[in-house]
């Protein structure tokens, strides 16, 4: 099992990025991304991978948790004097058992949970907390390390969380950074790769619909992931998944085993048909295609790939040279179009680098807004997932040959 880092690489600054998207640079199709023989009649091939609860030094995901507040003490409270204090519920899931009592003192910066469940905030050595050096002493508190246990129809489950509490004009809040999930190692086509379910929520529902699917090498296993940090390294889970030439129905079973559960996560191959899609661009490391019938998860692509037929709408991009990394996680524009793969008629699809540096002018009485741009080679706009501040990308303006104005921009 991969070692879980809290380590995240920073990524370079936009000119350093463009420099390097923009030298030559010829990528290569993974084994197999070639022409595959036309789909006839075969066996199913199930294939089933275990999942374990793991614990990550980072945050996998980020979501907010419903807290109903509480105007009356609980029957026994911690000595709490004349603190700012607010008192309330954390609504776990959707089991009746599961909401969990906490007192949140403001003043002294501690979190007092019920974790037995039994409204006494005094007898759980293990649910009180201290906020975060740096933290506010009464309107922002954050505390890490939180393990917050709540039952599904197979068992108990535990989730381990950073939990954000906010108070503002006399409006409370409560968010959870969310260092935990399933992994397991799956081997498809003689290669290990490292995949895990992220669930989003806290809802004790045992269907996979909602939540996230990792699916990368498991050499990679140790590098630090986000739901939304743009990497791709996750996708929305779907049932029908075409990745690396091979479309998959699957499914996803909790399996009760005492204290220690665990997830079945079932792969049952396809035979669609498949249409041709030809890509025109550099440095594509992963590509996503939905809509369609499969969702379809392309690595390293070829200049020419095959793909359940059908339509798409605009693909996910991760692009990657060395260290260099940028994204482009498009919103629905129906005005850009589908990408319809038919049997025989190839579909084309320019994507991915070499990216250019670009300014967008606009003009606000007599003065001009400049905000910088990285469009890829279909002139998609391109963002990189980690930002280095410390080293923003520059503009240079002329006139007839002679500079006339430079600066940075800023951030936001």
């Amino acid at each position: 099992m991969p070692k879980v880092s809290s380590t995240v690489t920073r990524s370079k600054a936009v000119r350093w990025i463009a420099i390097l998207f923009g030298a030559t640079f010829t990528a290569h199709g993974a084994p197999g991304n070639g022409e595959t023989a036309a789909p006839g009649p075969q066996p199913e091939q199930v294939q089933t991978v275990h999942l374990e609860y793991q614990e990550a030094g980072y945050s996998v995901v980020n979501c907010s948790i419903p807290i109903v507040i509480r105007s009356t003490p609980f029957p026994k409270e911690p000595a709490l004097g004349r603190d700012k204090v607010i008192r309330g519920n954390l609504q776990l899931g959707s089991g009746a058992s599961n909401p969990i009592a906490f007192v949140w003192n403001r003043t002294a910066g501690k979190l007092y949970l019920d974790l037995n469940r039994n409204l006494d905030l005094t007898d759980d050595p293990a649910g009180v907390f201290a906020s975060q050096a740096g933290s506010s002493p009464s309107d922002y508190q954050v505390f890490d390390d939180v393990r917050l246990p709540f039952q599904t129809p197979s068992g108990n489950r535990r989730v381990l969380v950073d939990l954000s509490f906010l108070s503002y004009m006399s409006q409370s809040n409560c968010s959870a950074a969310v260092r935990s999930f399933w992994q397991g190692k799956l081997t498809l086509q003689n290669k290990d790769w490292q995949v895990g379910i992220i669930e989003n929520d806290f809802n004790s529902s045992v269907s996979p619909e909602g939540c996230h699917l990792l699916f990368r090498p498991w050499e990679a296993g140790n590098k630090p992931f986000n739901t939304s940090a743009g990497s791709l390294d996750t996708f929305p889970f779907a049932r029908k998944l075409f990745i690396h030439d091979h479309a998959y129905q699957m499914d996803c079973t909790p399996e009760a085993s005492g204290d220690n559960p665990r997830l079945a996560l079932q792969f049952s191959e396809q035979h669609p048909a498949l249409g041709e899609l030809n890509i025109t661009g550099s440095f594509i490391q992963r590509l996503i295609l939905e809509g369609g019938t499969y969702l379809v998860v392309i690595d390293n692509p070829g200049a020419k790939v095959r793909v359940p037929m059908g339509g798409y709408s605009q693909p996910k991009v991760w692009l990657k040279k060395g260290a260099a990394e940028a994204f482009h996680d498009p919103r629905p524009q129906p005005s850009r179009g589908m990408i319809v793969i038919e049997e025989k008629r190839p579909a084309v699809l320019v994507a991915g680098g070499p990216l250019t540096n670009s300014v967008v002018v606009t003009q606000r009485g007599a003065t001009l807004n400049l905000r910088h741009q990285l469009l890829g080679a279909g002139g998609q706009v391109y963002t990189r997932p980690h930002r280095d501040r410390s080293h923003p990308p520059t503009f240079a303006v002329y006139r007839s040959g002679k500079k006339i104005g430079s600066g940075k921009f800023e951030f936001g």
